[in-house]
């Protein structure tokens, strides 16, 4: 019997997301925030079964492949594939600086 792999979305990644639905918030509507939020969640479901199939994250290229991201609108949603859990690390504007990313392997 496979072991069951889990999701954890790393405190840095919410700290994104919640500074993306603020901004959304004031500068669109409520409506657009809460949309924005919740399918953030729906894209993070859909990681598992199938994590090995999304592509390697470029910005953080290692050996084993271990950095992955979804292409999500103007977004980069990274992960790192672990033994027992995925984790979610960060929510990445694609208009920033790709340097930013290589900050997202000292996440713990």
């Amino acid at each position: 019997m496979e072991e069951e792999i889990e999701i954890v979305v790393k405190e840095y990644a919410l700290i994104q997301l919640e500074e993306e639905y603020t901004y959304f918030f004031k500068e669109y509507s409520e409506k657009y925030a809460d949309t924005f939020f919740d399918a953030f969640f729906k894209v993070i479901e859909n990681i598992l079964p199938h994590y090995l199939s999304f592509p390697e994250c470029r910005f953080l290229k290692t050996k084993n492949k271990i950095y992955r991201n979804i292409i999500w609108g103007n977004y980069l949603i990274v992960f790192k594939i672990g033994k027992k859990k995925i984790e979610v690390l960060c929510l990445f504007h694609t208009k920033q600086n790709p340097r930013k990313l290589k900050t997202v392997k000292r996440i713990k």
